[in-house]
């Protein structure tokens, strides 16, 4: 899985690069179309990893019994569901949810807390650093946004100031994504994963 944690690097870079030369281009519109774009991708090669699976299994003498004729498909699917899919499925729909959730109450407030575009960057990073990452990775965005609030409380005597993780949300995905190896390790990671 590492091709698909350099693959998500790569993606979220390209955006981090976007926003801060702020192309032409540069639109919710792009970051829908890398967020589509991505999740053919990882699809398309956690497609390619379950074939693989099912031919290795088929060509053992031990594994061929766990496939058809001998055992029904559906232990092959669970098989590759839970140790190939599950981390992108359910990322992909914390992610909606996620969407979902920002959509509303930045309409409920007039666009108040993000900006257009920052909805599609949350979204398309919590997608990318999967599952059960993407559980440390907003706990990393609330504890920023935490300790600036504090910070600027503590500075400025009372006075709040408006904080946008604008830019903040795809360096924290790569971080994320790079000590991922280490939040493996884990107790939380492992009560996480399924």
């Amino acid at each position: 899985m590492a091709i698909l944690n350099y693959f998500a690097i790569g993606i979220l870079v390209a955006i981090l690069g976007a926003q801060v030369f702020q192309r032409p281009f540069w639109d919710k519109r792009l970051i829908k179309a890398v967020f589509i774009f991505s999740a053919i991708f990882i699809f398309s090669y956690l497609s390619f990893l379950s074939w693989q699976q099912y031919w290795a299994w088929k060509n053992s003498e031990i594994t061929r019994y766990f496939l058809p004729p001998y055992t029904g498909i559906f232990y092959f699917i669970s098989y590759v569901k839970m140790h190939l899919w599950n981390s992108y499925l359910v990322s992909l729909l914390f992610s909606v949810l996620i969407f979902n959730i920002f959509s509303f109450i930045n309409k409920k407030y007039s666009e108040r807390f993000f900006y257009p575009e920052e909805i599609y960057l949350a979204a398309l990073a919590a997608f990318l650093v999967g599952y059960p990452a993407v559980f440390f990775y907003f706990i990393l965005i609330i504890l920023i946004y935490l300790l600036f609030h504090i910070f600027s409380f503590l500075i400025s005597r009372f006075s709040l100031q408006r904080f946008s993780l604008y830019y903040l949300w795809m360096p924290l995905a790569i971080f994320v994504i790079l000590i991922s190896g280490w939040l493996q390790t884990l107790l939380a990671w492992k009560l996480l994963k399924f």
